[in-house]
């Protein structure tokens, strides 16, 4: 039986941190970045300084921050803002730690300030010698956060339960649930304090993040995130966005971009023929990919002060979830898209038959930060969103920059389907007629809760929420071809392929 939420990364020597400081995790890899157990990537958040670096090099910096940016429109059309990007040092939206399930409540940041790291290599070791006389489980898995408490959420890490009692106990052989070589865990909330980087009223989320490499010496980070209203405060709108706030070597020499078709990216890279001083010939570029959401609208911004620039007020994080500049105009094709007359959702998007690139435009090279949203119309109390993001670097000499990216992208994202059909003998699905012609049913041991219909291209083609049944029956219109169908059940997700033939 799978149970839970998320996985982790590594637990560094954390004993030196005080309350009230947010302890973390440093991602090794070809893309070396730090996970704060906030939720904040990629930043140092003592200083704001990069730690994000290619080949842990820390002259070659590729990010400055990255996360979640969050804006939910409660019933009375009042809005409320949960974001990771900061402008100042200790001003924060989100907090380590999970939310009481009864009172609301957070727990207080010194138990929770942690990033939980496990190894595929220390599971399969648990697994051959677990029942062995004189073995002795390692701290990794005997810490795992796997179960709550004092009122909080039943199961949080995510875990295989050997015996299906329910419990989680590593000495009898359970093991947490990872996936690829090695998964980082945290989880963290909007509650525990005044919102100091949006400036908002809090949503009331509670947030588990799993971050994942699922290949020795691959760049790409696999980050999935559970968002889960913990208030009794419905919301008919919902952004859930994820920015990247760029370094890419001289972060002033910078270009950013969109793909609004699959696969779904937003990305920051280096504008110039060369990055003096970092990069030299090599070209960085840095993007993340939405993977089981459509992308629904985009914006970039400077360091400006400008109409273009940083966002300063509540306003201006509402504006920017919205493709709408600091001054209330509307985000329009062409140029810096500040000027033009035609309206988009996307800037600098590459997936149209007229490309609207940075480098064309002519822009000057500058910082840039890219934010990427999709859309939820409705978010009740103990709803959640499950949110899957690809983040990855790569490194161009001599070639086309966007051309790489996509690549890049479409082999990522292919190589986290393939490997995230991983099944265990306890949690069965049964998925039948496969091939069919229209009508197939969906059979689970567990209650499913939700499903999304993805076509070969990636492209959500179908969905259906809060189904609470052990068995859906689906007759669709869909075209004949291969699909990949998300099955989520409480605590567990499963893809499964299916084939349409009519």
């Amino acid at each position: 039986m799978r149970v839970g939420g998320l996985l982790t990364i590594c637990i560094l020597a954390l004993a030196s941190f005080s309350f009230g400081q947010v302890a973390y995790s440093d991602w090794d890899g070809k893309h070396a970045f730090r996970i704060n157990a906030n939720g904040s990537l990629g930043v140092d958040l003592n200083t704001l300084r990069p730690a994000s670096f290619y080949e842990n090099n820390t002259n070659l910096p590729l990010l400055k921050q990255a996360g979640l940016w969050i804006i939910a429109q409660d019933k009375g059309g009042a809005y409320h803002t949960a974001t990771h990007f900061q402008n100042e040092v200790d001003g924060y939206d989100f907090w380590a730690g999970p939310v009481d399930t009864l009172t609301g409540q957070t727990s207080g940041t010194s138990e929770w300030n942690k990033v939980w790291t496990v190894t595929k290599d220390k599971i399969d070791y648990h697994k051959e010698n677990s029942q062995k006389v004189g073995y002795e489980v390692p701290l990794s898995l005997r810490s795992w956060p796997a179960k709550g408490s004092d009122g909080f959420a039943n199961y949080l890490a995510p875990f295989i339960d050997v015996n299906d009692d329910g419990e989680y106990k590593p000495e009898q052989g359970d093991y947490p649930d990872i996936k690829g070589i090695k998964s980082a865990y945290c989880i963290f909330n909007d509650l525990e304090g005044e919102h100091k980087a949006s400036l908002g009223q809090e949503i009331g989320i509670e947030v588990t993040m799993l971050v994942s490499q699922l290949e020795v010496n691959s760049s790409a980070s696999f980050l999935e995130y559970f968002i889960i209203n913990r208030r009794p405060t419905d919301y008919e709108n919902i952004k859930v966005g994820f920015f990247i706030d760029g370094e890419c070597g001289n972060r002033f020499d910078n270009y950013a971009g969109t793909f609004s078709n699959y696969p779904e990216s937003i990305f920051v890279y280096q504008g110039d023929e060369a990055d003096e001083g970092f990069f030299n010939n090599d070209l960085p570029y840095i993007y993340a990919t939405f993977q089981n959401e459509n992308l629904h609208n985009s914006i970039a911004f400077n360091d400006s002060k400008d109409k273009n620039g940083k966002p300063l007020l509540t306003e201006d994080f509402i504006n920017y979830s919205n493709s709408i500049w600091k001054d209330s105009s509307f985000l329009t094709v062409g140029n810096d898209g500040t000027s033009g007359n035609i309206r988009t959702d996307f800037i600098y998007n590459q997936s149209n038959l007229n490309p609207w690139a940075e480098e064309d435009a002519p822009n000057m090279v500058g910082a840039r930060t890219i934010a990427g949203f999709v859309e939820h119309t409705d978010f009740s109390r103990d709803d959640f969103i499950r949110f899957n993001v690809l983040l990855d670097i790569g490194i161009v000499n001599n070639e086309n920059i966007i051309d790489d990216i996509f690549k890049k992208s479409l082999y990522a994202d292919k190589l986290f389907r393939e490997t995230s059909s991983i099944k265990d003998v306890l949690s069965t699905i049964e998925l039948f007629p496969n091939p069919a012609k229209s009508i197939f049913t969906i059979k689970s041991n567990r209650l499913i809760n939700s499903i999304q219909i993805r076509n070969n291209l990636g492209k959500l083609v179908y969905s259906k929420n809060k189904i609470n049944s052990a068995s859906v029956l689906c007759n669709n219109t869909l075209t004949k071809g291969v699909y990949y169908i998300t099955i989520n059940t409480k605590g567990r997700s499963f893809l499964e392929k299916l084939i349409l033939t009519k």
